[in-house]
């Protein structure tokens, strides 16, 4: 009694069914299937297991994650990292201003001794001990014939001017955006920049440290922005779609002020315009930057 008990389930498992597909009008047999309960649990199963598969695949590797609810927005990883960017050149900032904030400090309080000088790697000598009277004749007659010469000279401003462009350089220019240039700097066309062609959307970053002078839209150069640098020096980039800084704000070399595009009329496609101007006068960028 006890066997048969155990081997009805088997039996039950291993009972055959057949499924058809009869035509209604004529009950013609069109498609059969021979089936059993382990057959129809097992591929059950296996379709259970699949969809589940899918389903997680599609949700790990895929932005799908992102629409649901409470896991968070795509474009939050972006502004994560622009914020990322930002705190890091605040902290730079406030760590700076700490130094100056306890140097204020030493010196209104007095802990400054400013009977001692502050010895330096390169004072390998006391400038105590130089006597500036002791000058040997030749010196004497050199420094004579010099000072004949800049008094008849005629071209001190365009001294100061080369003393200028010199040092801008010497400074360290950062790359504005990353592409290759299809115009090149022609004053004589009257194209006080060149054309560097990106891809659109692309980052556009100071190529120095500076102050944003103007951030504006204009009918031919479509959105622009210019940004005063040290010794006089100003850079300028056109044909943006975006802006991403105001007018009055402080920038680091490197950081993002606007993005690629092609507003104004003057534009022929994703690109950016950039110029170097001086005193009044336009630079040619790539006698400064290597692009």
């Amino acid at each position: 009694m006890a066997e048969g008990l155990k081997t009805k389930p088997n039996k039950n498992l291993k009972n055959k069914f057949r499924f058809v597909v009869l035509n209604d009008e004529t009950f013609e047999e069109k498609f059969s299937l021979s089936l059993t309960r382990t057959n129809v649990w097992v591929f059950l199963s296996v379709i259970s297991f699949t969809l589940i598969f899918l389903t997680a695949s599609a949700i790990i590797y895929t932005p799908l994650k992102y629409f649901i609810p409470g896991f968070g927005d795509y474009n939050y990883r972006g502004q994560i990292l622009q914020l990322q960017f930002k705190t890091d050149s605040m902290q730079e900032a406030l760590n700076a201003r700490a130094v100056w904030l306890e140097d204020v400090a030493n010196v209104a309080s007095g802990n400054v001794d400013s009977t001692k000088p502050k010895a330096t790697a390169k004072s390998k000598f006391d400038k105590s001990q130089i006597n500036l009277n002791d000058v040997k004749p030749e010196d004497q007659e050199l420094r004579k014939q010099v000072e004949e010469e800049e008094n008849y000279a005629l071209s001190y401003t365009a001294n100061q001017n080369s003393g200028a462009v010199d040092e801008v350089k010497r400074m360290h220019l950062m790359d504005p955006v990353e592409g290759y240039v299809t115009d090149e700097y022609n004053k004589q066309a009257e194209h006080y920049g060149i054309d560097i062609a990106a891809k659109q959307d692309a980052p556009v970053v100071a190529v120095l440290d500076g102050k944003v002078i103007s951030a504006s839209y204009t009918l031919e150069t479509g959105y622009v922005i210019e940004i005063q640098h040290k010794n006089n020096l100003v850079s300028i980039y056109k044909h943006n779609s975006k802006l991403v800084k105001k007018a009055g704000n402080f920038v680091k070399t490197g950081e993002v002020i606007a993005i690629v595009g092609s507003t104004g009329e003057l534009s022929t496609g994703p690109h950016l315009h950039f110029e170097l101007w001086q005193e009044g006068k336009s630079l040619n960028p790539k006698d400064y930057i290597v692009f």
